[in-house]
């Protein structure tokens, strides 16, 4: 049980840094400050992925409600 739940959290870090390392300079340019993912961040979205899943969603929303006006 707590192997699955810490497997998800790996599983929903690995494809944000997928997503991310490839749009790095572009999110930078947008954030203006250079963007940073250091162990310690990894291990606390591992750990609380509900938390880092219901953050990725309610931007998700917000993007597709502002596209769909």
């Amino acid at each position: 049980m707590i192997i699955s739940y810490f497997a998800i959290g790996a599983l929903i870090m690995f494809g944000m840094e997928a997503w991310i390392d490839p749009n790095k300079e572009k999110i930078e340019e947008i954030n203006e400050e250079e963007l940073k993912f250091d162990w310690i961040t990894r291990l606390f979205n591992i750990v609380l992925w509900p938390i880092t899943l219901a953050i990725i969603l309610k931007h998700l929303i917000e993007y597709l409600k502002n596209i769909l006006k």
